[in-house]
């Protein structure tokens, strides 16, 4: 931790103050309880308690990664909003890395975390009228396929879809990931872009996805080898499949008799393959209150109308409904 409160009372941020310069005892702002100043050569100067069996907030040791981290957007933020680092909310005591204009918590999440812990952090901050921004450190970074943990970190806007953001320590840079999909096989694909940190004012950057901007696309391969792959799974009996296989035999179907001629990639959360008399399976997200249901459906449209080569944003598939509709009139 970066933050500590002095025998005075008053909270010491290390990245405001020099290490030679502090003295006395410090405490745990939320525990009380008393702590020490650790400054060897490979992290850089924190706190830390001598003992956490009193403090509920602080459960592990910050990697290096982490402490970085947190330092580097500070330091960003500052530039132009008002920041606090650790800042303790007594009303639901949690402590998010940073403040921002005393309304948006900005999580840095370098390690993973139950479901249940990550469900309660976010609604502790909804239900008291906190905006609450998870960034992901490396561990938590997305690869070919999409944990149920990342679905649940997962943002969503008209103009990106759903999207999900990254910090990269090394290369000191932040990453967004948007567009968001997912083929039959489990396989995500995405947009990505870079921004150097430091580079214009941070909170804009994070409102990227909500700004007026060209249209983006991602152009699509058909899979050649679905058909075979999908044979394979019934083969060795995966649970996931002959679950599916068996709601296709209770509609005098099967699923060896599909064809697969075109894209099966989808939002995520909605496999194509899933998709009964016009019933959407619902994806609850714990970051996104928007209705995404709609989203689907306007998707799903487009994807029985046309052969798709390309997925777009949410807002696209709104405009080519209301084309549609106006040209009917």
């Amino acid at each position: 931790m970066l933050t500590a409160i002095d025998e005075n009372g008053q909270v010491v941020n290390l990245l405001e103050i020099e290490v030679k310069e502090l003295t006395g005892k410090y405490f745990c702002p939320s525990c009380k309880s008393e702590l020490f100043i650790k400054n060897g050569e490979i992290k850089m100067p924190h706190f830390a308690h001598k003992s956490l069996k009193a403090c509920d907030l602080w459960l592990e040791n910050e990697s290096e990664q982490h402490l970085g981290l947190k330092k580097a957007l500070y330091q960003w933020f500052k530039k132009t909003d008002k920041v606090e680092i650790e800042a303790y909310i007594p009303e639901f005591k949690q402590r998010p890395d940073l403040l921002v204009n005393d309304t948006i918590a900005i999580e840095i999440q370098c390690s993973h975390l139950s479901m249940k812990r990550l469900k309660e952090r976010t609604e502790n901050y909804q239900v008291h009228g906190f905006t609450v921004l998870w960034l992901m450190g490396q561990d938590l970074w997305l690869k070919d396929q999409i944990t149920e943990l990342q679905k649940n970190l997962v943002y969503f806007s008209e103009n990106r879809g759903f999207y999900y953001w990254e910090l990269d320590f090394k290369a000191q840079k932040m990453r967004l990931k948007s567009l968001i999909h997912e083929d039959l096989r489990g396989k995500i694909i995405y947009l990505q872009e870079e921004i150097p940190f430091g580079e214009g004012r941070l909170i804009e950057q994070l409102r990227l996805p909500f700004l007026s901007q060209k249209l983006l696309t991602i152009p699509l391969i058909v899979d050649l080898k679905l058909a075979e792959f999908i044979r394979r799974q019934l083969y060795y009996c995966s649970p996931k499949w002959l679950k599916l296989q068996e709601k296709y035999y209770q509609r005098g179907e099967n699923l060896l008799n599909l064809t697969f001629e075109r894209s099966f990639i989808a939002p995520l959360g909605l496999n194509l393959l899933e998709v009964f008399d016009d019933e959407i399976p619902l994806h609850k997200f714990t970051q996104i209150k928007q209705n995404i249901n709609l989203y689907y459906e306007n998707f799903l449209i487009n994807f029985q109308q046309n052969s798709f080569k390309a997925v777009y944003p949410p807002r696209f598939y709104v405009i080519m409904k209301k084309q549609k509709k106006d040209m009917n009139e």
